[in-house]
């Protein structure tokens, strides 16, 4: 009977020690999960890519705007264009066309040699639209005006979209080109909501980056979640279905409709970036999704050592 006795308690005490061995090795093995965490949390927060310096992208122009983006005969338009450049340029040549109408005219047309500064430069001029848009060969529609800036044998260039109704306070769309959408993006402008109408399967894989998805099927759905008072820029994949699109806004209200011409094929034509869903997770949505695994395993690990 002893000797059962002494049996059972070495058995019960070596079950023990080996219980409370694999609770320490788990133990051990929570709280370098913890450390890893922490590491990546932190270093995900600081590790992110830091905005490009203007220094490396040389002569470039940042804005080409005007103070509207409809207007119709006898309206004045007030043409802004902001230039930086990384050094002081002696002599640069700075050109300003657009509104070409069926006739040849160009109805907006600058031309300057100026200095420009170290920095950002800006010029801006007015022009006014002739009093008789169909006389002068200017049918309701979209319109561009080219930017262009020499110096040397270097040339950069930009283009902005307006629109010419035939009668004021109409409302029509305004066609943009994927250059000007890249710099809306790029300047992070607040006054531009970009949406992608594809499938949520085609946004997933790859879409500009700042889009919103709402694919067509679903927009008469969801333009709740627009604000009218924004500029809502629409792309498909070819821009077959932006016009579309465009028609649906504006018959909801929507003012501000900027179709892209060519869509996300023009744009990948064009060599620009696009980002998967995956990459453009927010940082604060994955520090969240961090933050809970933290706690699960501290919950874990306490619960472990309150059983050791």
């Amino acid at each position: 009977m002893q000797k059962k006795r002494r049996l059972s308690f070495l058995y019960h005490c070596t079950n023990n020690r080996v219980v409370d061995g694999m609770m320490r090795r788990v133990f051990s093995i929570v709280m370098i999960g913890l450390v890893l965490l922490a590491a990546f949390a932190s270093g995900g927060a600081q590790n992110g890519p830091a905005p490009a310096a203007l220094e490396e992208h040389g002569l470039r122009i940042l804005e080409l705007s005007t103070d509207k983006d409809v207007y119709s005969a006898r309206e004045e338009v007030d043409i802004f264009l902001s230039i930086y450049t990384p050094a002081n340029l002696s002599t640069a040549e700075v050109k300003v066309t657009g509104v070409k109408s069926s006739k040849g005219v160009y109805y907006v047309s600058y031309s300057s040699k100026t200095a420009l500064q170290a920095g950002e430069n800006t010029i801006t001029f007015t022009k006014t639209l002739p009093s008789c848009s169909n006389c002068a060969g200017i049918k309701q529609g979209t319109y561009f005006i080219d930017a262009a800036v020499t110096y040397g044998n270097e040339t950069v260039m930009a283009t902005h979209s307006i629109a010419i109704t035939s009668a004021a306070n109409t409302v029509i769309p305004v066609n943009v080109e994927v250059e000007e959408v890249k710099r809306w993006t790029d300047n992070a402008d607040d006054e531009v909501v970009v949406v992608d109408l594809r499938s949520a399967e085609e946004y997933d894989a790859g879409h500009i980056k700042g889009a919103r998805s709402i694919p067509l099927d679903n927009l008469s759905n969801q333009t709740a979640a627009l604000n009218t008072s924004k500029k809502i820029v629409i792309y498909s994949a070819d821009g077959s279905n932006s016009s579309v699109a465009g028609t649906l806004l504006m018959e909801q209200g929507f003012e501000r409709v900027y179709p892209v011409i060519g869509g996300l094929q023009t744009w990948n034509e064009s060599g620009y970036v696009m980002v998967t869903r995956a990459e453009e997770t927010p940082a604060a949505e994955r520090e969240s999704e961090l933050a809970l695994a933290i706690a699960a395993l501290m919950a874990v690990a306490y619960v472990i050592r309150r059983r050791g």
